[in-house]
């Protein structure tokens, strides 16, 4: 597989959503830099973030009271430097593809404005009464298409070959 091409913070759209995450002691390891498997809990909780801020629709309240399931099929990453103890992040999320059941998110960090982190994340909807896979809740897709569209420019972003491919990968 060939190494992706950074991207620069200046080369995504200006409507995109962004947070800043601070690169603390307890993500890295004894060599002060970000442990590998901790960008996962990290982006997670980026996620969850993005989805009450960007959309509309908190996290917590999918989870906890619609017993809706936003559980991980796929998940991968692929890393050009490492991150610090000090280091300060920004972080977006570009919707990639919404499918019947499933969203393919990609989650980009930068740090001075260059790409230090990229990973995709499939989430499958899941009914958390039942743990059987269902639609996308009709007010979840609607929030995931007006971000998508409110993205100067995502649908050439979302269509651009990222370094990922071209076949979708998301499950029906």
């Amino acid at each position: 597989m060939a190494r992706f091409e950074p991207l620069t913070l200046s080369e995504l759209p200006a409507g995109i959503w962004r947070t800043r995450l601070p690169v603390r002691f307890g993500s890295c390891d004894p060599a002060g830099i970000v442990y590998t498997p901790e960008y996962l809990n990290l982006f997670n909780g980026v996620i969850e973030d993005w989805y009450g801020e960007a959309l509309g629709l908190p996290y917590h309240e999918l989870v906890g009271t619609r017993r809706t399931g936003l559980g991980y099929a796929h998940v991968s990453a692929d890393f050009a430097t490492p991150s610090r103890m000090g280091d300060v992040l920004d972080v977006v999320v570009i919707v990639r593809e919404i499918g019947r059941t499933s969203v393919k998110l990609t989650v980009h960090a930068f740090n001075d404005g260059a790409e230090c982190v990229r990973a995709t994340f499939v989430t499958v909807t899941t009914s958390l009464v039942d743990h059987k896979s269902m639609a996308l809740p009709d007010d979840v897709r609607l929030a995931l298409k007006n971000y998508q569209a409110g993205c100067d420019a995502s649908a050439s972003l979302a269509s651009a070959d990222l370094g990922y491919g071209s076949s979708s990968g998301l499950p029906a």
